[in-house]
């Protein structure tokens, strides 16, 4: 079966990785481009400057021309939109009847709106019958907040955690493009993002809390941007209410393997992982490493690593179109 998709704000680095991403699937064809209303019209490969490292930019999605994002004709819309363009262009999909999936982080903690990691909280779907539009929208997470989501869910079955404490590197890819100057960058670390840690502590407590409801254990969160190209690294200390060792965190990471294959990466060596070492430009793991008893028998510590703009971002929307078409598959057929 060809499904169909739209992209709008493909000219971004995470529309680019999307396209490239779409090009491994061979179910989904891109009908449509949509990037800002000055370049509609105009062929995509004179517009946008093609920076995705999987692949040459093909010459079928560069002949494709820009169109107006009001009159779609594909049913499945990928947003890679800004915040401010998202909150203005999502719902008039939504009301047109289209299927939204959102990057953006416009409508994420709306109450109605699914924020979903698939291996984690695909039943939170059910938020879509809330919808009152013809089309649904349905959201990823913040690209930090991913990594330690999918650390932590494993692990949330496993013992009541009482605390956790999220402190996060992040690359500057996951600023866009042109991103950050590199005179503020360049051998530094920058302390604050602006709205992240807020972001990474209520969408981690959604994702992980029930479709209605979310978790009540408490987060501490402090973010910082590092001059690294790829890759979102998530230091976690996590409080259980009773004893907990390392083997049965392993256990579990182990376990989720066995229900969704490779999505856990347990590094051994002291020193990894390492984005420029471990990471693929396409990888939709989570590596996990330093996984150590804290201070006390009921913490435990780790460090988590994902590809901001796979997992946390093009590949992410990716995986919750798959998802969506499963469940309603399902429903059809029951």
């Amino acid at each position: 079966m060809s499904i169909n998709v739209s992209i709008l704000g493909a000219t971004g680095i995470v529309g680019q990785k999307v396209i490239a991403l779409l090009s491994q699937e061979p179910n989904f064809h891109i009908t449509e481009l949509i990037a800002s209303p000055k370049h509609t019209g105009q062929l995509f490969g004179n517009v946008c400057d093609w920076r995705e490292p999987i692949m040459d930019l093909p010459s079928d999605i560069a002949n494709i021309r820009l169109v107006d994002p009001y009159n779609l004709q594909a049913s499945y819309n990928i947003s890679c939109l800004p915040t401010e363009p998202a909150q203005l262009i999502e719902p008039i999909l939504a009301k047109q009847g289209k299927i939204v999936f959102s990057n953006a982080p416009s409508f994420r903690m709306q109450h109605n709106v699914p924020l979903i990691i698939p291996e984690i909280n695909k039943d939170h779907l059910s938020l879509l019958a809330n919808q009152t539009t013809s089309g649904k929208l349905i959201t990823n997470p913040n690209c930090a907040a991913t990594g330690a989501t999918l650390a932590l869910g494993p692990l949330t079955n496993q013992k009541e955690i009482i605390h956790v404490s999220i402190v996060t590197l992040q690359s500057i890819s996951g600023a866009g493009y042109p991103g950050i100057s590199s005179i503020d960058i360049t051998g530094n670390t920058i302390p604050y993002i602006q709205g992240e840690a807020k972001k990474i502590t209520e969408e981690v407590k959604k994702i992980l809390g029930t479709a209605t409801k979310p978790a009540t254990f408490p987060i501490t969160t402090h973010v910082h941007r590092v001059p690294v190209m790829y890759g979102h690294v998530a230091t976690l200390h996590i409080t259980f209410k009773d004893n907990i060792t390392p083997e049965e965190a392993i256990q579990s990471y182990q376990d989720w393997n066995q229900k969704h294959p490779n999505l856990f990466v347990l590094h051994k060596q002291n020193d990894r992982p390492q984005s420029i070492r471990d990471l693929h430009h396409d990888d939709m793991r989570i590596h996990i490493g330093s996984l150590c008893q804290g201070g006390q028998l009921n913490i435990l510590g780790l460090t988590t690593l994902s590809h901001n703009l796979v997992r946390g971002a093009a590949g992410a929307v990716i995986a919750n179109i798959k998802n969506y078409l499963n469940v309603e598959r399902k429903s059809y057929d029951s």
